[in-house]
């Protein structure tokens, strides 16, 4: 059998070309998080001076009603006041302010970066005392993903349904926790998969054309 005619430089050249082409596209998208939501604090009331009646919850009920992750923002619209993200401290004692946060009319958004809790508070210490303050709990992305199958030597392997089966079990009619996040990251992965697939053709097509197999 005639041995396969040398690769040329040009079709080397070519064959580099295009897993460098491949590589560039596809990676970052791999890379690529889902993008967060953004919550306007509040509703449509915006950020104020809670009503007297109840206003040390005033924040905290607004607040329960919404499962917080890592890359949503928190909108904060006022008249005549301010905002500023605070630590723990800052929170309970009302007694961190900044110079440049004097009362306006203005929008500020703030990304939660971070899991765990973040605080907000007005700069206006008076404020932040009427209870004119937010506290939140920021939790990952992937935290309402479905717990792996038990093995069969596992504890929850008992036919006896447990307080945590729902959290187990993708069948039950329980809601999901993570709801359209978990979505998001799950189809994250499934993207990135295919991705790296592609990738690894490019390459093995590459290797074929350099060796004289294309």
């Amino acid at each position: 059998m005639a041995a396969a005619p040398p690769m040329t430089s040009s079709r080397r050249l070519f064959a580099l070309a295009a897993v460098f082409v491949l590589a560039a596209c596809c990676l970052p998208a791999a890379a690529a998080a889902p993008q967060g939501k953004q919550y306007r604090v509040g509703g449509e009331d915006g950020w104020r001076v809670p009503p007297p009646e109840g206003e040390d919850k005033y924040y905290d009920n607004w607040a329960s009603n919404i499962t917080f992750y890592v890359d949503d923002s928190l909108e904060f619209v006022y008249k005549n006041d301010s905002v500023l993200r605070v630590s723990k401290a800052g929170y309970y004692h009302c007694n961190e302010t900044a110079g440049d946060a004097a009362p306006r009319d203005g929008r500020t958004v703030f990304l939660l970066d971070a899991p765990g809790y973040a605080y907000f508070a007005s700069a206006d210490l008076q404020h932040c005392g009427m209870g004119e303050r937010l506290a939140v709990s920021v939790l990952t992305a992937t935290a309402g993903l479905p717990a792996p199958a038990p093995s069969p030597s596992s504890p929850w392997s008992s036919s006896a349904p447990g307080p945590w089966s729902w959290v187990l079990s993708p069948s039950s009619s329980a809601p999901s926790p993570s709801g359209e996040h978990s979505a998001a990251a799950a189809m994250l992965v499934a993207s990135s998969s295919a991705q790296a697939v592609v990738l690894v053709v490019a390459v093995a097509l590459a290797l074929a054309m350099a060796a004289g197999f294309v």
